[in-house]
């Protein structure tokens, strides 16, 4: 068992212990591992026999690491592309609306790009925005807004105070040029502002944790959000009503 000391980071029910770029991941409660070894996923003592959930657990966390060494940094932002073939991140802590704004997005005829998690990546021309396969979850609460969620109800996720549904994002895009970083927020009113260079970090930073771990990496990880936080940027304030016009309100903030 890996001692509390030797921890080196946290994400959820991972402990993960560096040695320069290797990193072994055990799962705390089951202590099944997974190790990343010279850029490849590696199967520990205990992965084979755990449980799905577990095994997705400590592979979703070993990809984001392995990611990371070749210059994908995930954040946890939920990604559309419109259909002039941008891609929009909608970045924001948990509640904050990603998932269902998403949503809202492909129902307006938008392709997802994933609903948890983006991986972005620099490159000569910019930023480019990748999928990173998750299933939508949406809230059957909002089945008042979204009629059709009212037939899904058998996919509701087990012991979920939010009661999402899994559902099908249709058409999902690979990838797309990234138009502008957009940080959510719910409130009582709709409002939108752009933001500059610095709080634009800050916010792609708490969105992107993994910028702090300590290895051969981090700098280069800390230089690509100080990039991508000079793209347009704006933090949104929504409400249920923006449901049915979020789409009508990205493509006027790109004009």
């Amino acid at each position: 068992m890996i001692s509390v000391e030797a921890v080196s980071w946290q994400w959820g029910e991972v402990d993960a212990v560096c040695e320069r770029n290797d990193v072994t991941l055990t799962h705390r409660r089951t202590q099944a591992r997974l190790s990343v070894r010279d850029g490849r996923l590696v199967r520990g003592d205990g992965y084979a026999i755990s449980s799905a959930d577990v095994r997705r657990e400590l592979a979703r966390v070993g990809a984001i690491v392995r990611l990371r060494q070749r210059g994908r940094y995930l954040v946890h932002a939920a990604g559309v592309v419109d259909p002039s073939g941008r891609a929009w991140v909608l970045a924001g802590d948990s509640g904050s609306g990603k998932s269902t704004l998403g949503y809202a997005l492909t129902r307006a005829g938008w392709t997802s790009l994933g609903d948890d998690g983006v991986v972005i990546e620099r490159d000569a021309d910019g930023f480019r925005a990748h999928g990173w396969r998750d299933a939508l979850r949406v809230s059957r609460l909002l089945s008042g807004e979204f009629p059709e969620l009212v037939t899904s109800e058998s996919a509701i996720a087990v012991n979920d105070p939010r009661q999402r549904l899994s559902l099908s994002p249709g058409s999902v895009a690979r990838s797309g040029r990234i138009a502008a970083m957009v940080f959510l927020a719910r409130g009582e009113r709709h409002a939108i502002r752009a933001i500059g260079p610095l709080a634009a970090l800050g916010a792609l930073i708490r969105q992107s944790p993994w910028v702090i771990i300590e290895d051969d990496h981090s700098r280069r990880h800390l230089d690509a959000l100080r990039h991508a936080a000079m793209l347009p940027a704006f933090e949104i304030e929504h409400t249920r009503a923006e449901l049915h016009t979020i789409a009508d309100i990205l493509t006027r903030t790109a004009a």
